[in-house]
């Protein structure tokens, strides 16, 4: 490469030629700004590294790294965190859950289609944000793996998919037989946390409590998928060992409506109340917002304001569009690492 950033005719190389010097890729810088985008550049040379690593200077197309002077960067990167350009698919149309990568700020992001709106347009879901797309703004999703595009399966080839799995454990379980006694105590041995008495040592472990008895917090209705969660107001009645807490909900009764309902759950589906954030007039479209909904908020985004702005139709995952007064709405935060952010705007 010339010292005013222009590129040199280099030789070509042993690599596969999407690698070779003037190949279009495209490549994923693998930083805290842009996890999953994928940008397009052009291979300018290879650089030898005493470590044997295949690195690549590249000159990106549409990335600005100084969008006011229009300078776009040269950079350096792994063979790994670059990739051929797609190639290009028949137009089509996407439907609600199609695994997708929509073109926004220069690069494409992964995603999927959360609603399908009229005239070839979609909101485009990318955790936690959603965004207003046109269909010339996506495409099918496909990773690159050993030198081959793989695109996702479609739902019947997953239910397919699934059937296989549960026949392959079913057949597995079948050839093991029946567990020892002593082999099933040592398996539950291992599972259990801190807060249990070492046998044989004579010490006893303690755990510090994240929650204190009273403390008002919320909890998830969903231990496996936090994105699909449901989180419901509750108190924390005792702690119980194990990173483990007895809560009783706040707006979920027992039969016969004599109470509130009582159950035992891990610390790592409990989390305390976000703060309140002051929207004084009205939420904006594709604000990403929780909705209070059978007693618990869910996650979802504004995709109309209604007339007088005191209401608004939401899309909920996993319940679709419904209507929601400005009450029973709040901007949607995450609670990461033991600290609430609010999310990016959607656009």
């Amino acid at each position: 490469m010339s010292e005013n950033g222009k590129a040199i005719d280099a030789p070509a190389t042993e690599d596969p030629p999407y690698l070779q010097p003037g190949s279009i890729v495209e490549v994923n810088p693998q930083d805290d700004d842009c996890p999953r985008a994928w940008y397009t550049a052009i291979i300018i040379e290879r650089r030898a590294t005493s470590t044997n690593h295949k690195r690549y200077v590249v000159h990106f197309t549409d990335l600005f790294q100084e969008r006011n002077r229009e300078t776009k960067p040269f950079m350096e990167y792994n063979s790994v965190d670059i990739r051929p350009l797609p190639p290009p698919l028949p137009p089509r149309k996407f439907k609600v859950g199609d695994i997708v990568e929509a073109y926004c700020g220069d690069g494409w992001y992964d995603g999927k289609i959360a609603i399908v709106l009229h005239d070839d347009t979609y909101i485009f879901q990318m955790s936690p944000m959603c965004l207003l797309v046109g269909v010339n703004q996506l495409r099918l999703h496909r990773t690159w793996f050993n030198g081959n595009w793989i695109q996702p399966l479609d739902e019947s080839e997953l239910a397919v998919e699934a059937e296989d799995s549960t026949e392959k454990v079913t057949e597995m379980d079948s050839n093991k037989g029946v567990i020892l006694e002593s082999e099933a105590d040592n398996a539950e041995a291992s599972k259990s946390g801190t807060g249990n008495i070492l046998e044989g040592s004579g010490q006893i472990t303690t755990e510090e409590e994240v929650f204190g008895e009273g403390q008002l917090v919320e909890v998830a209705n969903d231990e496996d998928d936090f994105n699909q969660a449901w989180w419901f107001a509750a108190t924390i009645v005792k702690p119980v060992g194990n990173n483990r807490y007895l809560i009783r909900y706040e707006t979920l009764g027992t039969e016969g409506d004599t109470g509130f309902v009582e159950k035992e759950m891990n610390s790592l589906h409990i989390r305390p109340p976000p703060p309140h954030i002051p929207v004084p007039h009205q939420f904006k479209m594709f604000d990403n917002v929780n909705a209070l909904y059978k007693g618990g908020w869910c996650m979802g985004v504004i995709i109309q304001v209604l007339s007088g702005g005191s209401k608004y139709e939401v899309y909920l995952d996993n319940q679709g569009k419904m209507e929601f007064k400005h009450s029973d709405l709040r901007l949607h935060q995450d609670w990461i690492n033991g600290k609430w952010t609010k999310p990016s705007p959607g656009v």
